[in-house]
């Protein structure tokens, strides 16, 4: 498996319910279990870039992952996976089935914790395809109605990271970007240590103190750009986003 895949399945592990969408920089809150991220061969772990929002009974995600591909004498080149995640709570964090998930009619897989994700493979390359929309089919379960929804928010758009391939624990890091459009929140992450700030941010500042958790060697640092809605469903507070994720793989010391 490549690498370009193998940072969208990590990416895709998990998912929970968190912030408001009318603070510039929202906290986040504890994740509901879900799949556990592969650890890298050193240990760090690559975090979630689904966000958690308090009241939800359950959040969907159409999400576009991007990682560049340098090589010497050439453009770069970027490789875009298209995919799903959706997650349905019991009103007290223990996600449930809400029977078959389906994303532009891509069945989600529903995981051993009751998460449901796509999956990426040699027959799927680039997973779900987002040209024409994104449209979600519910067919319900454990209390949540069946549902469609053609979801009208754009995918903001995220320039690839420009910060080093290097993180010095000892002397903080600032993960970057050049641009970021149309997005509600920004998320930044180092392995899985994470800040959420207001969508025109290009960059965030980790500290020592907040990279001490990591260890040396090998991890993935991302830029999830996102925007999303929510409506209420058969008395369910129902979330959509969409999202736009750059991923670099980076090297701790």
């Amino acid at each position: 498996m490549n690498k370009k895949v193998l940072l969208a399945i990590l990416f895709a592990g998990s998912i929970a319910f968190s912030c408001s969408k009318d603070e510039e920089a929202p906290a986040p809150v504890a994740e509901t279990p879900a799949p556990t991220p592969t650890p890298t061969p050193t240990g760090n772990t690559t975090g979630s870039t689904t966000p958690n929002f308090n009241g939800a009974d359950a959040s969907l995600w159409a999400v576009k992952s991007l990682s560049v591909t340098t090589i010497p004498g050439l453009p770069p080149v970027t490789t875009t996976i298209g995919l799903g995640v959706a997650a349905f709570n019991d009103g007290s964090s223990n996600l449930v089935s809400a029977g078959t998930v389906m994303l532009n009619s891509t069945t989600l897989t529903l995981n051993s914790n009751n998460s449901y994700t796509n999956t990426i493979g040699t027959t799927n390359p680039t997973g779900i395809d987002f040209t024409s929309g994104v449209s979600w089919d519910v067919t319900g379960a454990n209390g949540f109605n069946a549902f469609t929804k053609n979801v009208t928010l754009p995918f903001p758009t995220v320039s690839e990271v420009t910060s080093s391939a290097t993180i010095t624990k000892a002397s903080g890091y600032t993960l970057t970007v050049n641009t970021v459009t149309g997005a509600d929140s920004v998320m930044f992450l180092i392995g899985g240590v994470s800040k959420t700030l207001a969508g025109n941010a290009t960059s965030c500042t980790f500290s020592s103190s907040d990279l001490s958790s990591l260890n040396n060697g090998t991890t993935v640092v991302q830029v999830a750009a996102y925007t999303y809605n929510s409506e209420t469903i058969g008395a369910k507070t129902i979330y959509f986003g969409n999202e736009t994720v750059q991923s670099k793989t980076a090297t701790v010391e």
